[in-house]
């Protein structure tokens, strides 16, 4: 730490553009998304070349993977038993059509610039509002800091998913999470016949969660395909030409790193790694590569 930060106050003025990026990367709002996973899970990722969609029964929030079989159906007078098994059946199909065809992708984005403190000097050099800097989300998703960060240019990302099911005739939604606790309107929703929950007024709360979440501050991307049979039927989509950076976590192990570089080489060398770590509660990413490069120009020994 003592010598990133001489290096740092020596090399400011000659390299502004780099320490700045190190410091406040990624510089744009909604440049990037950023998605924790686990050691092994990102291995398979940059080895397979694809980001595989998870099914609603598989995420952590009760208002996703329960059924809601029994608190959807509302009974209007007097029905008969026959009448009643209907209507539940009916609905059982519709809450099956939804858990079969919805596949989805998680991932972080930065607090919006409008969403920081005013007036408040060190609010640019804070990087906690950054999409890879939560420390929850590495202790939940990504093994307790041992698993790593992916880095994906947005734009791009969102051009693969779109075009990889575009010919299927699927319907593609890319946008992020509102987070509220106010859930009439999904009652409401529930509480009234129908024969879809995948319908374009029903779509809205599939990017809904309480506010419990709110600080993962989470974009997704989703897929409705009607034709999946089987929510555990996998999905997946190129990501060649989104994935950008590997942000190892804190406690990433020494020795898992020569498989996860030579996955990186293998499928582009332009793939930054950039490890974090922790300065007084406040993270920061060190690009190793870039920071050697100034250690050898400027002759210090790093012993």
């Amino acid at each position: 730490m003592f010598l990133y930060q001489l290096i740092k106050k020596m090399v400011a003025k000659k390299y502004p553009s780099d320490l700045d990026l190190m410091q406040n990367f990624p510089r744009k709002e909604n440049q990037y998304l950023f998605h924790y996973t686990t050691y092994s899970s990102a291995l398979g990722i940059l080895l397979s070349r694809q980001m595989r969609l998870g099914s609603l029964q598989n995420m952590n929030d009760p208002l996703e993977f329960q059924d809601h079989l029994s608190d959807g159906v509302t009974f209007i007078g007097q029905l008969s038993n026959e009448e009643v098994a209907s209507l539940v059946q009916r609905f059982r199909n519709i809450v099956t059509e939804k858990q079969n065809a919805v596949r989805l992708a998680s991932f972080s984005i930065d607090m919006p610039f409008s969403n920081q403190i005013k007036g408040r000097q060190e609010n640019y050099f804070n990087n906690l509002s950054k999409g890879w800097a939560r420390s929850r989300m590495w202790a939940q998703y990504a093994d307790n800091h041992k698993g790593v960060c992916l880095v994906f240019d947005k734009t791009n990302l969102i051009k693969e998913f779109e075009k990889t099911f575009k010919k299927e005739l699927c319907e593609t939604y890319c946008r992020k999470v509102n987070y509220t606790n106010n859930l009439y309107s999904l009652r409401e929703s529930l509480s009234q016949p129908c024969d879809s929950l995948l319908t374009m007024d029903k779509i809205e709360f599939l990017f809904q969660k309480c506010e419990d979440f709110r600080d993962e501050q989470e974009f997704r991307l989703l897929l409705i395909n009607k034709k999946l049979r089987d929510n555990k039927e996998i999905v997946s989509f190129p990501i060649s030409n989104s994935i950008c950076g590997v942000i190892p976590g804190a406690r990433f192990p020494k020795e898992n790193e020569d498989s996860l570089r030579k996955a990186i080489e293998t499928l582009n060398k332009k793939i930054r790694w950039l490890p974090i770590w922790w300065n007084y509660g406040e993270p920061q990413l060190h690009d190793f590569v870039r920071l050697k490069a100034i250690i050898d120009e400027i002759g210090i020994n790093e012993e």
